[in-house]
C-alpha cells in the first residue's frame, strides 16, 4: 500500500503538468523564433550588404575635380644671343572630368594659368666709341590663360558604356543571390527547430502513454493488494504488482527528465522564458495528404530557391561573358577637343581668351591576337557549361529526394494503419488476460506482460507518427513551404 501511494503520488505533479500547462502549436513557436532569434536579423542583412557593395560601381559616374599647381626654376643653356638667362614660372591648373554610362563617353573641362618671367639679355648695337644701341628681345614677364574643353567617344568596344556598366549591373545578381540565399538559411533554420519541437511532442506523447501506464500499474496493485488480504492470490502477485510499478515510474521519470530538457532547448532558441510553463499542441496522428510524384516535381523545379540561385548565377556568367566578349573589339576613340586662350603682359588682358583652339582626332587600338580577352571568353564559356551541368545535377538530386520522401509517407501511412490494429490487439488480450486473473484461471504476470505490449505498441505507433510527420516536415523544407509567404518578400 505504501509504495502503491508514494508511486501515485510522484506521477500526480507530471499528469498535472501535462493535463493543464498551456500549450503552444507548432506554427505559433515557428513565428516567434522568427521574430526573436537573431539568424533572421543576420540574414535580412545579407542582401544589403550586397547592394551596398554593388553601388560603389556608381562611383565611375562621379565628378572628379583635379587641381596642379606648381612654380619652376630654371636656368637654361645658352644657346644663342636670344636665350634667356633664368626662368620663372609659376602656375596650376584646375579641371573636372566625368565618364557617362548611357554613351561611354568622358568629358572634361580645365582651366589653367600661368605667369612666366624671364630675364632675356638686350642685343646691344655699338653705334660708336661711346654709344651703343640697345633692342629688347622679349617680355620679362608674360601671363596665359586658357580654358579647354574635351570629349572622348569610344565608337567599338564599350560603345554605350557597356563596359562600364558591366559590373554594376553584375552587382544586381549578386544582390538577387543574397535575398535567396538568405531565404533558404532561414528556412533551414526553421526545419531543424521545426524538427526539434517534433521531438517534444513525441516526448509529450511517450510522457502521456507512460504516465498512462503507471496508472495502471497503480490500480493493478491496489487490486492485487485487495485480492491478497482476501487470500486470493498469493504475496508474490503483490511484489510482481509492486515491480511493475517501480518500472512504470523509471520510465516515466526518464521521459520525464528528456522532455524537460528539450523544452529548456526551445525555451533557450525562442528566447520565451514562458515556455518552460507550457506544452506542445500537436495532433500526432493526424495524416496529410501529398501531392501526387509529377506535381510535386514539377513544382519543385518551377519554385526550387536552390535551382533559382544557380539560375541567377547563370545569368550572371551569361552577362559576364558578353562584358569580356566586348574586350575583344578594337579600341576606337572619338576624340574632340575646343578651348580658349590669351596671353599678354598684363594680367587683366590676358583674361581676354580671345585665341580659340579646336581639335578632332580618332584613336586606334588592338592587341594584336588580344590573348588576354580570347582567355577570358573561353574560360567563362566552359564555366557556364559547367554551372549547367551542375543545374541538371542538382534537379536531379531534388526529384530523386521527392520521390524517396512521398515513397517512404506512402509506406508509412500503411504502417500506421498496422499500428492502430497491434493496438487493438494488444488491448483486447490484456483485457482478455485481465478477465482471467480476475476470475483466478490467469496469472499476474501475463497481465503485466500483455500491458507491457499495449504500451510498447502505443509507443511504436507514436514513434512512427513522429516518424511520418518529420518525413512531411522534410518534403515540406524540400518544397520550400517551411517559410511563410509573407516572409519571402520580407527579406
Amino acid at each position: 500500500m505504501n509504495v502503491r501511494l508514494l508511486c501515485g503520488l510522484m506521477a500526480l505533479p507530471l499528469l498535472v503538468q501535462i493535463g493543464h500547462a498551456e500549450t503552444v502549436t507548432l506554427e505559433e513557436f515557428l513565428e516567434n523564433i522568427q521574430q526573436t532569434h537573431p539568424l533572421f536579423a543576420r540574414e535580412a542583412l545579407s542582401p544589403e550588404i550586397q547592394m551596398r557593395a554593388r553601388e560603389r560601381f556608381l562611383g565611375a559616374e562621379d565628378w572628379i575635380v583635379s587641381s596642379s599647381p606648381f612654380y619652376a626654376y630654371q636656368k637654361p643653356l645658352s644657346t644663342s644671343a636670344f636665350s634667356p638667362e633664368r626662368i620663372n614660372m609659376i602656375g596650376g591648373e584646375l579641371g573636372i572630368e566625368r565618364a557617362f554610362w548611357n554613351t561611354g563617353g568622358r568629358l572634361s573641362l580645365s582651366w589653367s594659368s600661368d605667369y612666366t618671367d624671364q630675364k632675356i639679355p638686350e642685343i646691344v648695337i655699338p653705334l660708336g666709341p661711346s654709344t651703343v644701341l640697345e633692342i629688347p628681345t622679349g617680355t620679362a614677364e608674360f601671363y596665359q590663360n586658357k580654358v579647354y574643353l574635351t570629349y572622348s567617344q569610344p565608337l567599338l568596344q564599350n560603345f554605350r558604356g557597356k563596359l562600364d556598366r558591366l559590373y554594376y549591373e553584375l552587382g544586381e545578381y549578386d544582390v538577387a543571390s543574397a535575398e535567396t540565399e538568405a531565404l533558404e538559411t532561414e528556412e533551414g533554420f526553421l526545419f531543424d527547430v521545426a524538427a526539434r519541437f517534433l521531438d517534444w511532442v513525441l516526448l509529450s506523447e511517450q510522457s502521456r502513454i507512460a504516465a498512462e501506464r503507471l496508472r495502471l500499474a497503480n490500480e493493478q496493485l491496489e487490486q492485487t493488494t485487495r485480492m491478497r488480504r482476501a487470500n486470493l492470490v498469493d504475496q508474490v502477485d503483490v511484489l510482481r504488482a509492486e515491480d511493475a510499478v517501480r518500472i512504470a515510474e523509471q520510465t516515466l521519470v526518464l521521459i520525464e527528465s528528456q522532455f524537460k530538457a528539450k523544452r529548456a532547448e526551445l525555451a533557450v532558441l525562442s528566447q520565451s522564458e514562458g515556455l518552460y510553463e507550457r506544452s506542445p499542441e500537436f495532433d500526432l496522428y493526424r495524416l496529410e495528404t501529398p501531392p501526387p510524384v509529377d506535381e510535386a516535381i514539377s513544382r519543385l523545379k518551377e519554385h526550387s530557391r536552390i535551382l533559382q540561385i544557380l539560375s541567377i548565377r547563370r545569368e550572371q556568367l551569361s552577362s559576364l561573358l558578353d562584358g569580356f566578349a566586348e574586350t575583344t573589339r578594337p579600341q576606337l576613340l572619338l576624340n574632340v577637343a575646343a578651348g580658349l586662350q590669351g596671353g599678354d603682359e598684363d594680367f587683366d588682358q590676358s583674361l581676354e581668351l580671345d585665341k580659340p583652339d579646336l581639335s578632332v582626332s580618332l584613336g586606334f587600338s588592338y592587341p594584336l591576337g588580344n590573348r588576354a580577352a580570347g582567355s577570358d571568353v573561353a574560360k567563362t564559356k566552359l564555366e557556364y557549361r559547367q554551372l549547367e551541368k551542375e543545374i541538371e545535377t542538382v534537379a536531379l538530386d531534388l526529384e530523386a529526394s521527392v520521390r524517396n520522401l512521398l515513397i517512404q509517407i506512402h509506406e508509412l501511412e500503411k504502417v500506421l494503419a498496422l499500428n492502430q490494429e497491434q493496438i487493438q490487439s494488444a488491448q483486447a488480450k490484456t483485457a482478455e488476460e485481465q478477465r482471467l486473473y480476475n476470475q483466478g484461471r490467469g496469472q499476474l504476470t501475463f497481465v503485466i506482460q500483455s500491458r507491457d505490449n499495449e504500451q510498447l505498441a502505443k509507443l511504436t505507433y507514436a514513434q512512427n507518427a513522429a516518424t511520418y510527420h518529420q518525413l512531411m516536415l522534410t518534403y515540406r523544407a524540400l518544397m520550400d513551404e517551411l517559410l511563410p509567404a509573407g516572409q519571402e518578400g520580407a527579406s
